[in-house]
């Protein structure tokens, strides 16, 4: 029974040391670049941080109940990654107060995957507008000032305005649109900024390689102080219908799913998640590089689809503040897909200005 209790202590052990050493590598994720030599390896244990940190925790309530040394080095692991904890959760965040003095300024990001532009009828094939007018519904409501649209379309049919419906109910009559993509029926897919103050120039930062995603900036006339706005979407990791179909199959039937079907798919996602690593590397060195320059003090909306524990977030971190850091509260996660863990929108400005409020809305219109 002794031998026993040891050999299950050193297991115990090397699971522990391979758990701290991961943590390690997911922090140091956040400053190595995935796009030099092979370091695209050490991206990986950024995206999984939460996972890597849950296990850290749990084993240090082990050791503690067994009165172990090894307690000390779990917890110094993760304490020492204390500014990655705090940007995936916050205790309590300052509220807005209707008593605020000063100038406020309200703002929204969200990437509305073309308002769910194709979620059409088949049996008449009219348009479906029903998350289009959920998303209307819910802009309506928050009165923002700026709004910041990723995966924005403007279509060309009178059965799904997008534009002149948002110019028809919103306060935030001034646009700037950017697109990358436009179709044959002349429906335009990017960006878009609506702005109650008005935009008074702006421009469109491309990236290199063979992708639709870009940046655009709108410099808007806030009294007399002229604010710029970047607006962004770093590279998706762009998964087919086929991988998500096979990310829900392996989460409910993973018995159902052959061995064959199971490493097809899994080189398959781990390749694109890889060269999504790679792509927002450079292309986030691109937006740092225009932040730089900037004459205005800078607000920044975006998705980023890359986590906080990630190159992508620690470059643009090191210039702007996060507002969920700020004033936000509870756990941060943005994405409602297979991996609800995450955190891949953001909302960050320069030191002229401060957050109060940021709150992320449970809402699953797009």
């Amino acid at each position: 029974m002794v031998i026993l209790k040891r050999i299950l202590i050193i297991i115990l052990k090397i699971f522990s040391i391979i758990c701290i050493i991961a943590l390690f590598l997911s922090y140091a994720s956040a400053y190595i670049s995935p796009d030099k030599y092979k370091f695209w390896i050490i991206a990986f244990f950024g995206l999984l941080y939460p996972i890597i940190l849950l296990a850290n925790i749990i084993l240090s309530i082990i050791w503690l109940i067994l009165r172990k040394w090894m307690l000390a080095y779990h917890l110094f692991a993760i304490f020492i990654g204390w500014y990655f904890m705090t940007a995936q959760f916050q205790y309590s965040g300052k509220k807005y107060d209707s008593n605020f003095k000063e100038d406020y300024i309200k703002i929204i990001s969200y990437n509305v995957r073309n308002f769910g532009l194709y979620n059409y009828n088949k049996k008449d094939w009219s348009y479906n507008t029903k998350h289009r007018d959920s998303i209307f519904h819910f802009l309506s409501i928050q009165n923002a000032d700026i709004i910041c649209f990723q995966e924005f379309v403007n279509v060309n049919n009178k059965l799904f305005k997008t534009v002149d419906t948002l110019v028809s109910f919103l306060k935030t009559s001034h646009i700037h649109a950017e697109y990358s993509v436009t179709t044959i029926k002349n429906n335009s897919f990017g960006l878009a900024t609506l702005s109650t103050y008005p935009i008074i120039s702006g421009g469109k930062i491309t990236f290199p390689g063979n992708t639709n995603n870009f940046c655009m900036y709108s410099d808007i006339l806030y009294k007399k102080d002229t604010i710029r706005i970047y607006n962004l979407h770093f590279e998706s990791i762009h998964l087919s219908k086929e991988d998500y179909k096979f990310a829900e199959e392996l989460s409910k039937e993973i018995n159902l799913l052959n061995n064959e079907k199971i490493e097809h798919h899994s080189k398959q996602i781990f390749s694109r998640i890889k060269e999504g690593f790679i792509a927002r590397a450079g292309q986030v060195d691109i937006i740092v590089k225009h932040i730089l320059q900037s004459p205005y003090p800078v607000i920044l909306c975006g998705d980023f689809n890359d986590t906080p524990c990630s190159y992508t977030y620690h470059k643009i971190a090191k210039l702007l503040k996060d507002a969920f850091v700020e004033s936000g509260s509870g756990l941060g996660t943005t994405y409602a897909g297979i991996f609800p863990s995450f955190r891949i929108d953001y909302i960050m400005y320069s030191n002229n200005f401060k957050s109060l409020g940021f709150t992320t809305f449970r809402v699953k219109y797009s």
